[in-house]
């Protein structure tokens, strides 16, 4: 994740990916790839319980 790094994007991320995919594949190895989103992960959170435990 590079989120708010300055000088950093997405697009470094996903040549750093398919670079380490494809060296993988060449050395034989198995490639395992799990894409998660949580962007609303948090939606149903009661904030003010959580505020209290914290």
């Amino acid at each position: 994740q590079l989120g708010f790094q300055p000088g950093r994007n997405t697009t470094q991320v996903l040549v750093s990916v398919v670079d380490r995919i494809s060296r993988a594949f060449e050395q034989g190895e198995v490639t395992i790839g799990v894409l998660l989103d949580f962007q609303k992960t948090f939606d149903t959170v009661q904030h003010k319980i959580l505020f209290s435990k914290l």
